[in-house]
């Protein structure tokens, strides 16, 4: 039992070391505009990512809807408003 709780334990640290990364990544994204992408408006970290893809499918994820939900979700990972 202590096995899985410390487990989950790392879990959550990694976890948040990957939304500390990527909150990093965004504050260095804030009103640029790149030639062909445009304006980033979400740093989604990659596990995240592929994660709601596999459960929503990619329509849903990049929806702006779902843009909308995640910039009001974690704003220190929205670096422009969709």
């Amino acid at each position: 039992m202590r096995e899985i709780e410390t487990g989950f334990k790392m879990e959550r640290a990694k976890e948040q070391d990957r939304i500390n990364a990527a909150a990093k990544e965004a504050k260095t994204n804030v009103g640029k505009t790149h030639p062909v992408l445009g304006k980033c408006v979400a740093n989604i970290p990659a596990r995240d990512y592929f994660r709601l893809v596999k459960n929503y499918g990619v329509e849903t994820v990049t929806s702006k809807e779902f843009l909308k939900y995640w910039n009001k979700k974690l704003p220190e990972l929205s670096p422009n408003k969709v």
